[in-house]
């Protein structure tokens, strides 16, 4: 099955039930849609994103710690 989604590793497992995968999907389709409209939730992955950023570009190896001496 060709899709777009990033279906987690446990989908296609024999233990997975149905509904297992159908609560998976509508949690995942209802995702896509607050992130393609301007939602609270999309404002915070928005920022969560951008501070993983920031602290990523703010590790010592990445800066030069010689400026604040």
């Amino acid at each position: 099955m060709i899709t777009d989604y990033d279906l987690p590793v446990w989908f296609w497992d024999s233990e997975t039930t149905d509904e297992d995968r159908h609560v998976w999907m509508t949690q995942e389709r209802c995702r896509r849609q607050a992130m393609r409209q301007r939602t609270a939730y999309r404002r915070r992955m928005e920022k969560l994103a951008e501070r993983a950023t920031r602290r990523q570009q703010a590790r010592a190896e990445m800066v030069n710690l010689e400026e604040y001496r």
